[in-house]
């Protein structure tokens, strides 16, 4: 999965319920997202057996082992959505959940959804977000293998130069002054760089359509399509998308 920078992404917590049978003290829950994930929102559910029990919300900021508090006392039984400043550059280490003495099963079946903005500080523009539970004096880690790598979208090459999509995920094409396609920018997962690679230019190249579609890229779709005609096969280009990527984090 990739994501680029600026993305909003969701992460989703599940499987920390107390599985003990048995009632439980110093029920905690702590997220630590890693650098790249720079969190803003999270929602909480109505916990199963939830009654009763209230929690506390704390965090750390990155460069501090401060605990911080965000609010106390929240009903546990009702859904509860919180923010934190998030100024686009502020890392938050971790986020903690305090729920004191739980009953047996309590949280079975709920999840707790974390929002990001990505960021290009991921080491090997990797994301990676941990969690773990802990209760009676034992911490448990959660398991989380979803990796999802950043793209950094390249930089214009002289001013004079624009870059769309290309619409694969992974790449964009760069325009010249009369918005021809010169070339693919793609991403190199092996040495983590932006690599370039030069469209063969036809020996003429005609106006661009008149679609009757104000729609730029749509326009640049029409031009690509036009100068293609051996060894690419067919691309489309088209706008990428913004929406938020689910992943999920499982506890043991």
């Amino acid at each position: 999965m990739r994501v680029y920078v600026g993305d909003t992404i969701d992460w989703t917590l599940y499987g920390f319920h107390n599985r003990t049978g048995q009632t439980v003290d110093d029920f905690t829950i702590i997220d630590m997202p890693g650098r790249g994930l720079n969190f803003t929102t999270g929602s909480m559910p109505a916990f199963t057996n939830g009654a009763g029990v209230t929690y506390d919300i704390r965090y750390r900021v990155a460069g501090s082992t401060q605990w911080r508090t965000l609010t106390t006392g929240v009903n546990a039984a009702a859904p509860f959505t919180f923010t934190l400043p998030q100024p686009g550059t502020l890392r938050y280490t971790e986020i903690r959940f305090d729920f004191g003495t739980v009953p047996a099963n309590f949280g079975l079946d709920n999840t707790i959804v974390l929002t990001f903005i990505v960021c290009d500080d991921a080491p090997n523009n990797t994301l990676i977000n941990d969690f773990m539970m802990s209760h009676n004096r034992g911490s448990t880690p959660g398991e989380s293998p979803y990796r999802p790598i950043v793209i950094i979208p390249p930089p214009n090459v002289n001013g004079n130069h624009t870059l769309v999509p290309n619409g694969n995920g992974d790449g964009y094409y760069e325009l010249d002054g009369d918005n021809i396609p010169l070339g693919q920018w793609t991403w190199n997962g092996n040495n983590n760089q932006w690599q370039f690679g030069p469209l063969q230019r036809p020996a003429t190249m005609g106006l661009l359509p008149q679609t009757g579609n104000d729609n730029f890229v749509y326009w640049i779709g029409s031009a690509i399509t036009l100068m293609l005609a051996g060894g690419f096969a067919s691309l489309i280009v088209m706008k990428a998308s913004k929406n938020k990527k689910r992943f999920h984090s499982k506890g043991r």
